[in-house]
């Protein structure tokens, strides 16, 4: 078996980019067995909840459209060679992600982190939809069957909101400061969307390192 940690942000699109490259890694694996853990991390977590807009948000982190719009165009590129097509003009608010995160928090209890957190970057920047509003939540749990979310388990749950909060914490507190992050049996990290031959790499380091 081999361990993966995934340190992400579901308004990351490089995040989205990463989980590509490490999903078309895996599939070179079909006889072995990965356990994928997501951890939260809010690359802006003094955004206000209801979010703001999406072109104020770009203008103040970029310094203007020009330079957010070639940033833009790279991933974009990027993107591609990871058959995704990003809409980041469907994109008009820059969401909160924390309760995006609830929501993957609690599915790690069904074994669905890894879809529901396709379903989110899907969502968002694909379809340009706000996964900081509920409504859009609650359409992805309930396609993926995910029973309890609702408004008054955001509101309530107080032990996925510190594990949120706490996994964020923990991941600044050990020197991440930018995602999407990779750990890799508690030994091996990859910083940042790396090529699938990084990953198939440590792979291979981790199964000669297992025991016969």
């Amino acid at each position: 078996m081999i361990k993966i940690d995934i340190v992400s942000d579901t308004v990351c699109p490089w995040c989205y980019i990463g989980k590509k490259r490490l999903d078309k890694a895996i599939e070179d694996y079909s006889d072995q067995h990965f356990d994928i853990n997501w951890h939260a991390f809010q690359l802006n977590p003094t955004m206000p909840k209801e979010g703001i807009n999406r072109q104020l948000y770009l203008s103040s982190k970029f310094g203007g459209k020009e330079r957010a719009d070639s940033v833009y165009n790279q991933i974009k590129m990027a993107g591609l060679s990871s058959n995704i097509t990003f809409n980041f003009e469907k994109i008009h608010m820059m969401p909160n992600s924390f309760y995006s995160h609830m929501l993957i928090e609690l599915s790690k209890e069904s074994g669905l982190q890894n879809k529901i957190s396709a379903d989110l970057f899907e969502a968002f920047f694909i379809y340009g939809k706000n996964i900081g509003k509920f409504h859009e939540l609650n359409d992805i749990a309930q396609i993926n069957n995910i029973k309890g979310f609702s408004e008054e388990f955001l509101i309530n749950r107080k032990d996925i909101k510190e594990k949120v909060q706490n996994s964020d914490e923990i991941s600044r507190s050990k020197g991440i400061s930018g995602v999407p992050f990779f750990i890799i049996n508690d030994n091996y990290a990859i910083s940042g969307a790396q090529e699938s031959e990084v990953f198939k790499k440590i792979f291979e380091t981790c199964l000669l390192e297992s025991p016969s």
